[in-house]
């Protein structure tokens, strides 16, 4: 039972580090900031997150007060499925741990999503941007 609470941890632990930013949340900030001041149409015109390799929605969609792309993150997670060790003809001898071993059967696709939000003023320029999203 105590390496199944340790499992459950180490699990939480890393779904939790992918949420958290990294060093491409940091590279894009940075990339994305001179485009502040540059009207929509220059943004949608000159912008291909995809040449950084982010996977993105095929249009941006735009308002009179934003324009927002969407940056997927896709993320495989495996679901950890419990093994019996030991005789199974035993009920002393058998232990129950978690496996480590994944398929394609045993896991499931999750997408985050990070919204990349241009704020608009009344001419349609950038002034701001915004990051919503677990991918960010």
């Amino acid at each position: 039972m105590a390496n199944y609470k340790l499992y459950l941890t180490a699990f939480m632990l890393g779904l939790s580090g992918c949420a958290t930013p990294g060093w491409r949340s940091v590279q894009l900030q940075d990339y994305l900031q001179p485009y502040v001041g540059q009207s929509a149409d220059q943004i949608q015109q000159n912008l291909n997150l995809r040449s950084l390799g982010f996977q993105t929605l095929k249009h941006p969609q735009r308002s009179k007060e934003s324009l927002v792309f969407t940056v997927l993150r896709p993320i495989n997670i495996p679901v950890p499925i419990a093994q019996a060790y030991g005789d199974p003809s035993s009920p002393a001898s058998g232990s129950v741990r978690l496996g480590s071993i994944s398929t394609s059967q045993q896991s499931y696709d999750v997408n985050f999503y990070c919204h990349i939000i241009f704020e608009l003023d009344q001419q349609q320029i950038a002034r701001a941007i915004r990051y919503e999203g677990k991918a960010c």
